[in-house]
């Protein structure tokens, strides 16, 4: 999403009717009035208005979770036509601010976009998806940029040659994995993911009772990457041939991720109800 998009959801202030309820520096976003769908033009109004509270509040207590409370707020929402890309634009732009909420918004967009009748745009995501593994990967933050390549998986979003690089340097299995899986559905420009770091980790000579051992296997066991060590182990032999596996490439589809909701901020507590 483009800066002009995410100034837009920050700059416009609620409109007249809208009261700003603050107790003991608790922020009541769940009164925060919005608009049914058959009030189009209004409801998108009202969506921008949420979260430009939102973007408010979460400037001046940074280590409250009110971007992802305002996600959880618009969960059950059906969005007309016309406020589509402002509550996509609005959620995407909350990720911006805290990438903690990717997971959380990517769900939200998927619940709202099947209840609505509307299209996710792959554009959009891709643009944070990118910021997301070009901000986190050189820090090590494997949570976000799992999100992130999850979402691009899910959704077939296409990833460019300079997040392949970057991802390829990471040590964290769970990122590794994804990022295979991602090149092999033509996710990256061809040959610009580099493996060489993982295939080293995975064949270590401890690989499979050390830290690696999930890379090791499950690597192997998608064809993305030649262990020989797992078809001499006697344990991790036999559970290949009995077709266990701890990477489920089928759950890599739009859904509201079970993960997610256990994130604070996922679900709404019941006083914000």
């Amino acid at each position: 999403m483009g800066e002009r998009e995410i100034s837009h959801c920050r700059d416009l202030h609620p409109t007249s009717h809208v009261q700003l309820v603050r107790l003991h520096d608790k922020v009541l976003l769940g009164q925060f009035p919005l608009r049914d769908a058959l009030k189009p033009v209004g409801q998108r109004n009202d969506l921008i208005a949420l979260f430009s509270l939102a973007f408010e509040i979460a400037a001046e207590q940074p280590e409250k979770a009110v971007l992802r409370y305002a996600v959880a707020r618009v969960q059950g929402m059906t969005v007309s036509a016309k406020g589509w890309r402002a509550f996509q634009n609005c959620l995407l732009g909350a990720v911006g601010a805290d990438p903690a909420t990717l997971a959380v918004s990517l769900g939200t967009l998927f619940q709202v976009a099947a209840s609505s009748g509307q299209t996710v745009a792959k554009a959009p995501l891709a643009k944070v998806f990118e910021a997301v593994i070009m901000t986190h990967a050189p820090r090590a933050q494997g949570s976000e940029v799992a999100w992130a390549l999850w979402g691009a998986l899910a959704w077939s979003v296409p990833l460019s040659d300079a997040a392949a690089k970057v991802l390829s340097t990471m040590d964290d299995d769970v990122v590794a994995l994804l990022a295979l899986d991602a090149d092999a559905r033509g996710l990256f420009p061809a040959g610009s993911l580099d493996k060489q770091h993982w295939e080293n980790a995975a064949n270590q000579s401890d690989s499979l009772h050390g830290e690696h051992w999930l890379l090791a296997y499950e690597s192997h066991r998608q064809k993305w990457l030649t262990v020989q060590a797992v078809k001499g182990h006697p344990i991790f032999k036999a559970m290949h041939a009995a077709g266990v596996s701890f990477y489920d490439r089928s759950k890599n589809v739009p859904q509201f991720p079970a993960a997610a909701r256990g994130i604070p901020g996922g679900t709404l507590p019941d006083f914000y109800a």
